[in-house]
């Protein structure tokens, strides 16, 4: 009799020691799974807010990191089950278990915050610092610039009504090279007019292509300044002076 119960002794010691080597793996994949949802959620939040800022995260959109947290939280969710069924009596929780509780929910908190931000500011809102370096105060300083990567405009730049547009300080064109700009008084003029004086200027260059026909044009945008022309040509004075470059359907 003696010689049973301890059988029966041992092989309950062998399962209960089984039972807790499951239950730490499953703790550790729990902590795994919760750093990962955490990171996952962090780079959503990232990505939404300062897009071009951290060059390890940038190469894959906000979606892919949302769906990553999400995936990693459910998976914590599952093993934080399991390690409270498989834990032993008394021990249903564990600083592994509560710290995948914690990591779900700062994942989740994180994931909504790239997703609010991704949707409302599809640019992100911090966004680094652009080169601007044309010479706007030095009307021939900037056109001698344009002429180093147009051409020389030797049938002289015209200079454009701009009164009808208030905030725009001068607005100039070069039908010989296809190259027009304008300069403005503030920031926020800027952001009114570069759309509508991009599009007419491009129309009128159009106008004076003669056999170059149909050219594709780029809009290069400063602080205070806009440049419209020949995208390739816009492209080599973006190195030269910084600016934002958009093109022009």
């Amino acid at each position: 009799m003696p010689s049973h119960r301890a059988g029966n002794h041992i092989g309950t010691t062998r399962g209960n020691g089984r039972a807790s080597g499951a239950n730490l793996l499953v703790r550790t994949l729990c902590v795994i799974t919760g750093l990962a949802a955490v990171l996952s959620g962090a780079a959503a939040a990232a990505r939404a807010i300062a897009p071009k800022m951290l060059p390890v995260i940038e190469g894959q959109p906000t979606s892919t990191w949302l769906v990553t947290a999400i995936a990693a939280s459910i998976i914590t969710i599952i093993l934080i089950i399991v390690a409270r069924i498989t834990a032993p009596y008394g021990r249903k929780r564990s600083a592994a278990t509560t710290w995948g509780v914690i990591a779900v929910v700062l994942a989740l908190l994180l994931s909504c915050l790239g997703f609010l931000v991704g949707n409302m500011f599809s640019d992100g809102i911090v966004k680094p610092a652009v080169r601007d370096e044309a010479p706007i105060s030095d009307t021939a300083a900037m056109q001698k610039g344009m002429e180093g990567v147009f051409g020389a405009c030797t049938s002289d730049w015209q200079n454009i009504n701009a009164s009808q547009y208030p905030g725009v300080k001068s607005i100039y064109l070069c039908t010989q090279t296809r190259v027009a700009y304008a300069v403005f008084d503030n920031d926020s003029a800027i952001n009114l007019y570069k759309g509508p004086l991009a599009t007419q200027a491009s129309k009128l260059l159009d106008q004076h292509s003669g056999e170059v026909g149909s050219t594709k044009y780029a809009m290069l945008i400063g602080k205070r300044w806009v440049i419209v022309g020949e995208q390739s040509k816009i492209e080599k004075l973006q190195r030269s002076w910084g600016g934002t470059l958009n093109t022009i359907e």
